[in-house]
């Protein structure tokens, strides 16, 4: 093959991959897929921090940040530039929202760290997407947190009872690394135990775990089964959410 039909190779590996991930079509099933972890965080947050005066980060803009905005006084976003988000989840809004631009994996040159400060950061359904170690990520976001502030971080379980059962089946129950990397797939999922390390780590204590499925439908009765024993053993529920607080 000659160096352009190399090329046509690739260029047909993203151009079909943006048509899955970033089609308008892609945005309609992220929302049915989502709606119900969007509401669920939303009665959980404002009910477990009624203060509407609270300064709010929500890293990944999204239908999440829009609902936040409409309680609390202040909501900023943090994550990919506006105009170079190519991936498929943006909203469109005329609220006066602050974003602040700012590549996650980029978050090891504390040098370019933004410099800002929240009483709450919302960090839901990010560090999974993240190619660089998410310490990097826990740690920026410490930085950006007042001293009596929270973290919300909610993320998939990487033990999940349907993901054990994929595996017994021979089949890969994670997600193939994608060709277009502005709008990233899962890259690694995490254990509670993993999690709690890693804040640890980066200097937060956790003072709430529970391990949730926001999504509990069953197609057939192989998925009701799995289904029945995931609500029965917490720890085989799909996701998981985190409180962190600074030591």
């Amino acid at each position: 093959m000659k160096k352009n039909d190399y090329k046509n190779i690739v260029k047909n590996w993203i151009d079909k991959e943006k048509k899955r991930t970033c089609s308008q079509e892609s945005h309609q099933r992220y929302l049915q897929v989502h709606s119900n972890r969007f509401n669920y965080l939303y009665s959980f947050i404002t009910k477990n921090f009624k203060d509407n005066t609270l300064k709010v980060l929500d890293v990944g803009k999204g239908p999440l940040t829009l609902k936040l905005n409409d309680y609390y006084g202040t909501v900023c976003s943090l994550g990919f530039s506006t105009e170079n988000d190519e991936g498929g989840h943006r909203i469109q809004t005329t609220s006066p929202m602050q974003h602040i631009a700012f590549d996650l994996n980029d978050s090891r040159y504390i040098d370019n760290w933004p410099k800002a400060s929240f009483d709450l950061i919302v960090f839901s359904e990010v560090i999974e997407h993240l190619s660089q170690a998410p310490e990097y990520s826990l740690l920026l976001i410490h930085s950006l947190l007042n001293n009596n502030g929270c973290v919300i971080c909610t993320t998939p379980n990487a033990a999940a009872l349907f993901r054990r059962y994929k595996l017994l089946l021979g089949v890969q129950p994670y997600e193939k690394i994608r060709f277009f990397s502005e709008n990233p797939g899962h890259y690694r999922e995490y254990t509670k135990k993993e999690m709690l390390q890693m804040g640890r780590d980066c200097g937060y204590k956790t003072i709430r775990h529970n391990f949730i499925s926001f999504n509990t439908e069953s197609k057939n009765m192989k998925s009701g089964l799995v289904n029945f024993f995931t609500n029965l053993i917490p720890s085989f529920k799909w996701s998981q959410i985190i409180i962190y607080k600074k030591l």
